[in-house]
């Protein structure tokens, strides 16, 4: 019955080193916000910025 266990153990533990493996190594996070705001409101300094 351990053996039983041993072997099972390895086969979750070799399927998810082959799934890993076959992964990207970089990946992406993007967020994003909404706000119930005027533009103006938000960003009243932004004429500034261009200059």
């Amino acid at each position: 019955m351990l053996m039983l266990i041993l072997i099972a153990v390895f086969i979750i533990l070799a399927a998810a080193i082959i799934y890993a493996a076959t992964k990207p190594d970089t990946f992406h996070v993007e967020r994003s916000v909404s706000i119930k705001a005027s533009p103006e409101k938000m960003f009243p300094f932004e004429p500034l910025a261009k200059l």
